[in-house]
């Protein structure tokens, strides 16, 4: 049931018979006094977050019979949809917070339903996905860029409110660098014998200790 929609209302030959009429908290428009013959609504103001359906016409006929029955009131009915609205997910590296380009997931509704598949992130680390429902999704993803790894099981919630106003829902995600191992050998410089007992600090190469 949605309130706040506008019509006008015609004769089936164009002539207008009442505008801005406005549906109440019960969903509905109600308008007396129509002599027998064909009429339409056109809708002229939606709702705040639903599409405009203005190049529909609600067609009904008010019959003699209906005149004469009393009571009788002829009924029409008009639907809207929900705007849709987008999502931006940003992949980025955990430890740099460099964007990463190439990792792919795939998205639901918050009940379990696919919406979409293999979804890539492109140079600027970002998918960018339109035509949402308001409602809950998550992100699931499904293969890192090549060196990273990634949380198989990991949802990446969002929600896609009302489009009242444009609104663009933003969801961050990160990956880290697959680790490697070095194995350093300790030698007498004369005999080759390995020697215990040496110690050392270890750097990345920018000086940082690790």
């Amino acid at each position: 049931i949605l309130a706040g929609a506008t019509f006008s209302l015609y004769k089936s030959d164009g002539t207008k018979v009442a505008s801005d009429l406005t549906t109440d908290a019960k969903g509905q428009i109600s308008k007396d006094g129509l002599k027998p013959g064909d009429y339409y609504f056109v809708e002229t103001a939606a709702p705040a977050g639903y599409d405009l359906n203005k190049d529909k016409q609600y067609k009904f006929t008010i019959a003699f019979q209906d005149i004469e029955s009393a009571g009788k009131v002829v009924k029409v009915s008009a639907t809207n949809g929900e705007k849709t609205g987008s999502v931006v997910l940003t992949k980025t590296d955990s430890d740099t917070n460099k964007v990463l380009a190439g990792a792919t997931f795939d998205l639901y509704k918050a009940d379990g339903t696919e919406v979409a598949n293999d979804l890539t992130t492109n140079a600027d680390g970002q998918i960018n996905q339109d035509g949402l429902k308001p409602g809950e999704y998550y992100f699931v993803e499904t293969a890192a860029p090549d060196g990273y790894s990634f949380d198989k099981d990991k949802h990446y919630d969002f929600t896609v409110e009302l489009q009242t106003t444009a609104k663009v829902a933003t969801v961050s995600a990160t990956n880290a660098q697959k680790t490697g191992s070095v194995v350093l050998t300790k030698k007498d410089s004369d005999t080759g014998k390995v020697l215990a007992g040496a110690t050392f600090d270890l750097y990345k190469a920018d000086g940082t200790e690790v």
